[in-house]
């Protein structure tokens, strides 16, 4: 459940976008060449995501601070331990945005598709496709459809560390 918390977590705030052209991350997991046009980027602070959907028999809610986001980095790549994704795509549509990512972790390659509506300032909605392949996977967690509401609450508590799950 952690490794799907973490997993959530990092699509959440890779899907997080509006206005945006296109951004690629390359397998490297370096961001790949610049767009012309800047990507938005989570209001810093403290993101209230409930997720709901799947096999999960009632909604979960984290909150997680976010930081802010370095010039020329990918906003929506927040690098998690242990999690290393060989694509990394959002572009922008009309009222939000779509997102694709695949991603490794403990031996599983989680594929996510999505779509973002919403603003990066007060809240937004992700709808996410994932599809997890590897051993030892359940058939549960084989293909999942979620969704995301965030908000964000105010300021980060002193002391938290960007990209934090605060309790």
């Amino acid at each position: 459940m952690r490794v799907q918390l973490v997993l959530i977590s990092a699509v959440a705030l890779l899907a997080a976008c509006s206005n945006s052209e296109e951004t690629k991350t390359a397998a490297n997991g370096e961001p790949a060449a610049a767009t012309p046009a800047a990507l938005a980027a989570p209001e810093p602070g403290l993101w209230q995501q409930t997720v709901s959907g799947a096999q999960m028999p009632q909604p979960m809610t984290v909150k997680i601070c976010v930081g802010e986001t370095a010039p020329g980095a990918n906003p929506f790549n927040a690098p998690q331990a242990g999690v290393t994704c060989s694509e990394n795509t959002v572009k922008s549509t009309p009222g939000g945005a779509e997102f694709h990512a695949v991603c490794n972790a403990q031996g599983m390659t989680v594929t996510s598709d999505g779509k973002v509506t919403g603003d990066m300032r007060t809240a937004y909605k992700v709808d996410i496709t994932t599809k997890t392949s590897g051993p030892n996977v359940p058939p549960t967690m084989a293909e999942m459809k979620m969704s995301v509401d965030a908000k964000r609450l105010g300021d980060c508590p002193a002391g938290v560390a960007p990209n934090a799950v605060v309790q």
